[in-house]
């Protein structure tokens, strides 16, 4: 929830002040004629930004980044706080947080968005992106467009879009092709298309379950395995109770960070956009974290004793994704040919 920490009095007593030469002070950025509005409002806006992932993910350390440029952009004037690892609620929750107002901002799955404009599931189809950059390029083209129109009479709005990573298969065997995953039970996030993967694509259970529960569902035996992409799998040390890291690369996922339209509407229109323009140009920053930690963990996890399994015949899991794009087109997830148009953009 915004405090605003508003200046008035202070300002309306600096005006009243006279100098020992008899003429008026006032401290205030207006009386010099060359500050901004923003500037002479004298408001601070503090925000609450929540999201599920742990506190050394690169999402955490690439969005306290983004904070402070927004605070130094706008000389303390919006200030935002990260709340890492869920402190501020599950992911489920975000969505009607910031629709209260007792959180600003959150980086969330896209399914979570999907459960407001359905076209937006699409991004969680598996195989739709073939590599980071052209995820980014779909994600910000024309296609995508409208739906983020749709997205603001939600009463939030879409800042930018992050790279989560590759999502790959954590198990204790090694994993060749469909058949070898038939019948486990993998937890999935609580979203449709992740239950459909596991079905379709796997041929396995799905187990739905928040990201704070999965560590010991796999230590107890709950689950049999889980699939995230690598920083994920090392932030949250799935691989101390996973033997083998299969690169099933199922799935390249993109986490929207949303901001409720009030938020931008009561502040200065100079401090939106710098909030606007600082997430958009510090999505790159953000991407290339995950990229780096992608490869640096993954060597990490090896360097402990995790195998890193290439599965022999990945092409079978390819070909079945499309079981689930038939599933989710013919259910309304999203509309028809928009898979094969995302799946296009080079």
């Amino acid at each position: 929830m915004k405090r605003f920490l508003t200046l008035a009095l202070t300002f309306a007593m600096c005006l009243t002040l006279v100098s020992c030469s008899g003429t008026t002070t006032s401290e205030s950025p207006a009386s010099t004629g060359t500050a901004s509005a923003a500037e002479a409002d004298d408001t601070v806006y503090e925000l609450k930004l929540a999201h599920i992932y742990a506190a050394d993910h690169p999402f955490n350390v690439g969005l306290n980044q983004i904070a402070q440029e927004i605070s130094d952009q706008t000389d303390g004037h919006v200030n935002i706080t990260v709340y890492p690892a869920a402190q501020l609620g599950a992911e489920t929750d975000e969505i009607n947080n910031i629709l209260s107002g007792s959180i600003d901002i959150a980086v969330l799955g896209i399914g979570e968005v999907g459960k407001y404009v359905t076209d937006f599931n699409v991004y969680e189809a598996p195989y739709v992106f073939s590599s980071c950059d052209q995820a980014m390029r779909a994600v910000n083209s024309d296609v995508m467009a409208p739906y983020y129109e749709q997205i603001k009479g939600k009463g939030f709005s879409i800042l930018t879009s992050l790279y989560y990573g590759v999502r790959d298969l954590t198990c204790n065997f090694p994993v060749d092709s469909p058949d070898d995953t038939a019948g486990m039970k993998i937890r999935v996030p609580d979203h449709t298309i992740p239950s459909y993967i596991a079905k379709y694509v796997f041929k396995a259970n799905a187990t739905p379950m928040s990201l704070s529960e999965v560590y010991l569902a796999l230590q107890q035996g709950v689950v049999d395995g889980q699939e995230n992409p690598i920083p994920t799998i090392y932030a949250q040390k799935f691989h101390e109770v996973c033997n083998y890291i299969n690169l099933t690369q199922h799935q390249i996922t993109i986490c929207p960070v949303i901001i409720g339209n009030n938020v931008l509407e009561e502040m200065p229109d100079e401090y939106a956009q710098i909030v606007r323009d600082c997430f958009v140009s510090g999505t790159d920053t953000v991407n290339q974290l995950v990229l780096d930690a992608e490869e640096e963990q993954l060597q990490l996890m090896i360097d402990e004793g995790v195998q890193v399994h290439e599965p022999a015949d990945r092409q079978a899991f390819v070909d079945a994704a499309a079981q689930v794009v038939e599933a989710c087109e013919a259910e309304g997830l999203w509309t028809a040919g928009l898979y094969d148009s995302l799946q296009a953009i080079e």
